[in-house]
């Protein structure tokens, strides 16, 4: 490609042929400013606030758009350049609502911010004003036309993120605005409320309806996580003021997904976490009817029933369903707990990539959402990867190592101070139709409702109906939990720290963002079951948990939270 060598402000840089001169300026660290650019998007030199002097030249260069040439020397803070970028900000402004004191966007508006550091204050230029009506004509964005200052990004994030293509400009000179095909509502477009397009927005013409009138953004704590809703792994910052997750947004350093999310990773999770519906307390059949309990009442009875029945039925006549949905080190646990306590390789979770639609779309996000999400719904679940991977297997501990080679069992027998079976658990039909036979008298089911998302339901009702004892620990009173002799609340992702692994192999972390809803994280509650029933897990953050596991597992040997903080790290 070639190697080009300039000078800016001083500065000697190398960079690679094809290279922009604002892009080199980046290297070296001096920062132009920019409205219009973004590195995610296709460069069009539209707001002109980029522009640079560069000697030989007549004019001053939008620097977005100029490749750097050999021998080229450029200056980015001549009083001529800032000279004219004042103008620029006072032809914005001309035309720009200055009611900053109750925008949305205050704090993280990029027009805002560059007033603020050329000292424009108000713009000299006068003449006609655009009177917009304010559009929230569907249940996620609010478009607000009249501060647009037509920089084109929402419209590339479109057609370049998306693929879309909903909006571009429409109408001509003063009366250019972005709007859909033929300036119909954003309602009776083929918009698909990914949001993207305002995660884009360098100012406040385009704002998530669910944050309006929340908080101003500096008072909204960040909390960058990992998306709960497939297995493509989406980090996106939870946005929190008050012990509540108010909304969520996007930003650039996401190693996965940039700053594009889908609709319901942006605007279904703040519902998610806080959904009515939500457990809160545990509960046990009493009478028939489940009714609320407290946790050491629940848990007291969980451990005297599952040590009866395998004491008098062998630890075989107990049988674990896993989440994937839930953390590594939670599923970890779980697994732990049924082969340490209980004694048996009786575990296993749903391996199907279409098992993503395991509660009724409405009982855990807003069902606008779900009505735009459609065939969301059946991609992987979160954690599908991972659930495979902590050992969530009848016949393999984590990493897939195999419980009929002593070798492994000696190691894990050493870490544990138990012994573990050498002969594989049953899977999941198995599991049924062993409940069917009676020789199956207990189960715990961690995050799953087999009820209704299991291709032959009424085997399973059949099944679950059948138990001795039937332990359901989930966020919801799903179907399943419905049949549940006790019933665990589980907390949401939100609620915990931990780590996912994508479809790509990708673990990355996931940050509590606040405290458990139900009052204890799943991986609190495991440990007090264990200990209840005399196993004493010693773990004071999950992050020892995951230590533990990779101490353990040789594909996991070189990770931890340390490397994983940073991009997330990927095994072979």
């Amino acid at each position: 490609m070639g190697i080009v060598k300039l000078t800016i402000d001083g500065k000697e840089v190398q960079v690679p042929k094809g290279t922009t001169v604002l892009e080199a300026a980046e290297q070296i660290g001096i920062h132009i400013p920019r409205l219009c650019y973004d590195p995610d998007l296709s460069a069009v030199g539209a707001c002109r606030l980029c522009i640079v002097k560069i000697e030989g030249m007549r004019n001053l260069p939008a620097s977005c758009v100029t490749e750097v040439t050999e021998g080229m020397v450029v200056h980015t803070d001549t009083p001529e350049v800032i000279e004219a970028r004042k103008t620029i900000l006072e032809l914005l402004l001309a035309n720009h609502p200055v009611d900053c004191l109750t925008c949305e966007k205050l704090g993280e508006c990029l027009l805002a911010k560059y007033c603020y550091e050329y000292g424009v204050l108000k713009s000299p230029f006068d003449g006609e004003k655009r009177h917009y009506e304010i559009k929230a004509d569907n249940p996620f964005i609010v478009r607000d036309m009249n501060k647009c200052i037509l920089c084109g990004k929402c419209i590339r994030a479109c057609s370049e993120i998306t693929g879309k293509n909903i909006i571009d400009f429409s109408y001509r000179g003063f009366k250019t605005r972005v709007a859909p095909f033929g300036d119909t509502p954003l309602s009776e477009s083929e918009c698909i409320y990914c949001g993207n397009c305002v995660a884009f927005c360098p100012v406040g013409a385009l704002s998530e309806k669910q944050m309006l009138n929340l908080g101003r953004r500096w008072n909204l704590k960040k909390v960058k996580t990992t998306c709960t809703f497939c297995s493509t792994g989406c980090t996106f910052d939870l946005r929190v003021k008050d012990g509540k997750v108010v909304g969520v947004t996007s930003n650039p350093d996401n190693a996965v997904n940039g700053r594009a999310l889908c609709i319901r990773g942006r605007f279904g999770t703040r519902d998610f976490i806080h959904s009515d519906k939500r457990l809160t307390t545990p509960l046990i059949r009493r009478n028939g009817k489940l009714v609320p309990a407290s946790w050491d009442e629940a848990l007291d009875l969980v451990a005297e029933r599952l040590t009866e029945i395998t004491k008098q039925y062998g630890p075989n006549s107990f049988a674990a369903i896993s989440t994937t949905r839930f953390t590594n080190e939670e599923i970890y646990l779980f697994q732990k707990f049924v082969r340490a306590v209980i004694g048996t390789n009786n575990i296993d979770h749903y391996p199907s990539p279409c098992h993503g639609a395991m509660y009724r779309e409405e009982s855990y996000c807003n069902e606008s959402v779900c009505e735009f999400a459609g065939i969301a719904t059946l991609r992987c679940p979160n954690n599908l990867q991972g659930a495979s991977d902590m050992g969530a297997l009848s016949g393999a501990l984590p990493g897939y190592q195999r419980v009929d080679r002593q070798e492994v069992r000696a190691k894990y027998e050493e870490a544990w101070g138990v012994s573990i079976p050498g002969e594989a658990g049953l899977n999941v039909s198995e599991m049924f139709e062993h409940a069917i036979k009676e020789n199956l008298k207990a189960m715990y089911i961690l995050g799953e409702n087999p009820v209704l998302s299991d291709a032959n339901s009424e085997k399973v009702q059949s099944a679950l109906t059948n138990l001795e004892f039937l332990v359901v620990h989930d966020l919801f009173l799903t179907e399943t939990a419905a049949l549940a002799d006790v019933v665990l609340p589980a907390a949401s992702f939100a609620e915990t720290d931990g780590t996912f692994t994508n479809n790509k192999r990708r673990v990355q972390r996931v940050r509590k963002a606040i405290e458990p809803i139900p009052s204890k994280a799943n991986w609190q509650a495991i440990i007090n079951l264990s200990s209840k029933m005399g196993y004493q897990m010693d773990y004071q953050h999950p992050e020892q948990i995951f230590a533990e596991m990779a101490s353990l597992t040789p594909l996991f040997a070189h990770f931890n939270y340390k490397e994983i903080d940073k991009q997330g790290m990927v095994w072979p």
